[in-house]
This record gives C-alpha cells, sequence and structure tokens, in this order.
C-alpha cells in the first residue's frame, strides 16, 4: 500500500467519528452508518416537508466513442462533485439542505426541507425555481471546468417529494429513501414502474379533461421599456406531479403524447390571448414534432378562426434546441409553409450548445432567444459577455431581433443595455401571471421608467 493509499484510508477512518451533519456531502460508503439517511429521517421525526431533487448528466456520445465516453465520465463525476457540494450550500445554507450524494454514474442526489402548502403544488413553486437555479449554476459551473465536455453532456433535474405518509406509516428511512430515488429517476428515464404507470393514467386524465392552464411572462423592448410581447408558459394542475413544465413535457414526450399536449397548450393560449384581447406579440414554444406533426398548421387555422381578432402575424413559434431536428433541411421548408402564412420563427436556448447556432444558420429565425445560461451573471465572466456579443453581432447580420432570456439581476440588465440587446425576459422585469388585459397594466409603467433610467446611465 503506498502512502497515498495509506493516507487516505486514515482520512475515512477519521470521519467515522464525526457527527452526520459534517458528513452530508458526499459521505465514504459507511458499513456501520449512512449519514444521509440519519439527517433525513431527523428532518422527518420533526413533521418537515422533505424533498429529493435527481441531477443527471446524459451523455450524447455515438457508440463508437463509448470508451472516451468512460473517461471522461470519470473527470466529470469529480468535477461535479466539487461544484455541487459548493453550489448546493450557496443556494440552500444549513436549515433547508439536508445531504447530496452520488447514486450510479453520473445520477447526483440533492435532499431539502421546505415548507409545504397541502393546496399547493407537487413540489412548491418556490423550491422548484431555487432548484433550477441550482441546476443551472451545477451545470454552468461544471461545463466550465470542462469546456471540452460541455458539447457532450446534458444535465437534467427531476424534483419529487419524500411521502410523509409512507414515513408516518412504516418509518423505514432507507426504503423510502429507495422509493423515492427510484420515482425519480423513473420520471427521468422513462422507465415503466408502478408508480410511472400512475403517473402515465393521471396525464392520460389530465390531457382528456384538458386540465392545461397557461400563464404568460412579458418580453420588454430594452429600448422604449414597453412590453413587446408575451411568451406563454404551460401550468398542469396543482398539487400533481405535472403542475410545472418541465416534467409534464418529458413525460408527455415519454409516453408518446408531446403532440397532444401541445395542440392542447396551442388552443388554451389562444383562447386566452383572444379573450384579454392581446395585441402584442405572442410566443409559443412547440417542439420539431409538432411543427412537423401534418395536422399542426390544420389546427392553428381552426384556433384562429374561432377568434378573428388573432392572426398569424401575432405569432411567434419558438422551436427549442431540447429536442433534436434530425433533418434541418426539410425543417426549413416545414418553416417555409409556415412563413407563407404569416407565422414567425424564433430560436429558443441559442447559446446552450453548438446546435442551436447551426440551427440558427439553417433556418434563419426572425427572432434569437439566448439560453439563459450565457445571461446568468454574464457581468462576472468575460466569456459570456463575449458569447452574447458574438450572437447580438450575428443576429444583426441577419436581421433577427435578440431577446435575452432569464435576467434576473440589475447587473445583467446593464450589460444588455450596454450591448444594445433590444428585448429581454425574466425575474428581473415580472414573474409568469395570468395573462392581464390591457387596462390591467399599470404594474408595467414602473418597469419602463426604471428601463429608461438604467439604459440613460450605461449610456452616459
Amino acid at each position: 500500500m503506498t502512502a497515498t493509499m495509506l493516507l487516505q484510508r486514515l482520512k475515512t477512518i477519521a470521519k467515522v467519528f464525526l457527527p452526520n451533519g459534517r458528513l452530508n456531502a458526499f459521505p465514504p460508503d459507511f458499513t456501520i452508518r449512512r449519514p444521509i439517511l440519519s439527517l433525513l429521517r431527523r428532518r422527518l421525526d420533526r413533521g418537515e416537508a422533505c424533498f429529493l431533487a435527481l441531477y443527471r448528466w446524459e451523455s450524447r456520445f455515438d457508440p463508437e466513442h463509448r470508451q472516451h465516453a468512460r473517461e471522461e465520465e470519470q473527470r466529470l463525476s469529480a468535477a461535479s462533485r466539487r461544484q455541487l457540494a459548493l453550489l448546493a450550500r450557496e443556494q440552500f445554507g444549513k436549515r433547508e439542505l439536508i445531504g447530496m450524494d452520488q447514486y450510479g454514474a453520473q445520477d447526483y442526489v440533492v435532499l431539502v426541507s421546505a415548507p409545504q402548502d397541502p393546496e399547493e403544488s407537487f413540489v412548491p413553486v418556490s423550491l422548484f425555481r431555487k432548484l433550477e437555479l441550482l441546476r443551472h449554476a451545477f451545470e454552468g459551473g461544471t461545463s466550465a471546468l470542462l469546456p471540452e465536455a460541455a458539447e457532450r453532456w446534458q444535465l437534467t433535474g427531476t424534483y419529487v417529494p419524500v411521502s410523509s405518509a409512507s414515513w408516518a406509516s412504516a418509518r423505514d428511512a432507507a426504503t423510502l429513501f429507495k422509493e423515492t430515488f427510484d420515482f425519480a429517476l423513473a420520471l427521468a428515464t422513462g422507465a415503466v414502474t408502478p408508480q410511472v404507470i400512475e403517473a402515465r393514467r393521471q396525464l392520460d386524465e389530465i390531457l382528456a379533461e384538458g386540465r392545461i392552464s397557461v400563464l404568460a411572462q412579458p418580453i420588454m423592448d430594452l429600448r422604449s421599456g414597453d412590453v413587446y410581447g408575451w411568451e406563454i408558459l404551460t401550468r398542469g394542475p396543482a398539487a400533481s406531479v405535472f403542475h410545472m413544465p418541465d416534467e409534464l413535457f418529458r413525460f408527455a414526450g415519454q409516453s408518446k403524447l408531446l403532440s397532444k399536449l401541445e395542440f392542447i397548450v396551442v388552443r388554451h393560449a389562444l383562447d386566452e390571448i383572444a379573450s384579454r384581447r392581446i395585441c402584442e406579440p405572442v410566443f409559443l414554444n412547440v417542439t420539431p414534432v409538432t411543427l412537423a406533426h401534418p395536422l399542426f398548421m390544420a389546427h392553428l387555422e381552426q384556433c384562429l378562426e374561432r377568434h378573428p381578432s388573432l392572426s398569424p402575424g401575432q405569432i411567434v413559434l419558438e422551436i427549442t434546441e431540447r429536442h433534436e431536428i434530425h433533418d434541418l433541411s426539410e425543417m426549413s421548408k416545414i418553416l417555409d409553409r409556415f412563413r407563407e402564412k404569416g407565422y414567425r420563427f424564433a430560436i429558443d436556448d441559442a447559446g446552450s450548445g453548438y446546435s442551436s447556432l447551426q440551427w440558427i444558420g439553417e433556418l434563419m429565425p426572425e427572432l434569437i432567444k439566448i439560453d439563459r445560461s450565457v445571461i446568468q451573471f454574464v457581468d462576472r465572466y468575460k466569456v459570456k459577455e463575449s458569447l452574447l456579443r458574438a450572437i447580438v453581432t450575428a443576429a444583426g447580420e441577419m436581421s433577427c431581433d435578440v431577446v435575452a432570456e432569464g435576467v434576473e439581476r440589475e447587473e445583467e440588465a446593464d450589460v444588455l443595455f450596454r450591448l444594445n440587446v433590444s428585448m429581454g425576459q425574466g425575474y428581473y422585469f415580472a414573474r409568469p401571471n395570468p395573462l392581464l388585459h390591457a387596462h390591467e397594466r399599470e404594474i408595467f409603467q414602473e418597469m419602463k421608467e426604471r428601463i429608461q433610467v438604467r439604459r440613460g446611465l450605461v449610456a452616459s
């Protein structure tokens, strides 16, 4: 045994005597105790609502490069553990964070506690947002450490509650943790389990009954300060695993129900837009699968026929990189057929990967939406500012408008003003809410004034 191995073994032995609270991040695999389970058991005994977040790196390697994938996986694992230990503590602190560990090659679990209202969603919206912020920071930070791996790995996040009812009846932390982890993994991978079968039954009911609602987040004109348009966002029923859009759309895709879901969302969205007399552009997220569906254009036209106040020119169809396009040439022809009717297109998530930049060049969208991973802390990282500047320059040469997504801080907005980005969207400007009539928008006057003031200060 080498001196290094001996020292490592002594360090592991020494950790046996540390309290559980000091071992809440990737503890050694003790046979005499499991710190993470002990910490979870303590929170459940207190009656706290606990939640499990599963962050999973998914590989985009071709089969012939599996050996290289295994080598890179080891480097990714080491970088991920360092990043997650740091970022989870920053995001949640001692009060909320229970612990974190790695299960499987690239599966990472974070356990947290949070207030839970019985009437609230499956995972509280406020917690969901914090877990998503952690996912973005985790993915961005790890990719910065391993830039060569950034194009070949994608981080997904799946969030589920730890059942308090199961704890009250069995009080077996190990079994409860395994059931919760298995459910999260099944949702993430599409594996068939009794829980997933039940979830599929619930999704079928939701779609059959049309229990889908829509919210809208304003897209702000960063030159005038006015509302340029609205992105339509989808919600499933409250207190359901499908309340938040990530789980809803991911599971619908795994269940071959994605187009059915998107047809319903489009119908609900246009009904809401017409009833509120919205005259600004509206952005509807559509996957390439649905866009290529032979009945989708007819479905759009039927919806518009019911609402004569709306027109194709008001609708911007957002195509996201997170759904692969197998034939860009054929997709370009499909877009042209929609353009002949007056519809416009936006490429979503630009900057999150190489393929979005390829899409921009070949599909020639009317708008480019820059991914939040580029905008987050763009004021602190020169490489992000350089990427943003390059996209803005390319968009100008193509006569495209640019929307910066995920703007959450004043410093980020100031960079957008300085680089003359035309539009912005994010919590800094406004959160998603039900659509408002024109006479209900006094709340945006203050934001308009703030945009004009900040733009003036940056310009000076």
